[in-house]
């Protein structure tokens, strides 16, 4: 039997993707990069299975985070009047904690919708990702779309 710290240790050397890179925000190092298979959108969390295989997690051991707290992102005005709308696309960590934090913007529309989804989207709290029933960090994909409709 594995101790809290071994487990979390042989999870990270057993994934086949890891943060370990310049590149990379610093605090994403060590979560496991599921941006391709995990994508959460409002609410809901999808799970691509072949990405998630891809990234080195067995589907039947994964279960996603599950989105607890928090509300939609507000419409900035000066956005509205404009007439600006768009999707949104963020990276961000989910920590083993289920908080939000290290986002970064991958697909933008205009800086202060962009800056509206990620201040709502670190507010959210979620009950982790688990691997083999044990909290995971992770990095994964978020999408808010903002409509004037």
């Amino acid at each position: 039997m594995r101790t809290a710290i071994g487990t979390a240790a042989w999870l990270m050397a057993s994934a086949a993707i890891v943060f370990a890179g310049d590149e990379m925000p610093r605090q994403w190092r060590g979560a496991l990069d599921l941006r391709k298979a995990v994508t959460a959108k409002s609410e809901q969390v999808g799970v691509d299975r072949r990405e998630l295989e891809a990234a080195g997690v067995e589907p039947a051991a994964f279960t996603p985070p599950k989105r607890v707290k928090g509300s939609p992102a507000i419409y900035p005005e000066s956005a509205a009047r404009a007439g600006a709308e768009g999707l949104v696309r963020l990276e961000c960590l989910i920590k083993e904690s289920g908080k939000v934090e290290a986002c970064r913007i991958a697909q933008t529309v205009r800086p202060a919708i962009d800056q509206a989804a990620a201040d709502a989207i670190r507010r959210w709290k979620y009950e982790p990702a688990r691997v083999k029933g044990e909290p995971t960090a992770i990095v994964a994909q978020f999408v808010m779309i903002f409509s004037l409709r």
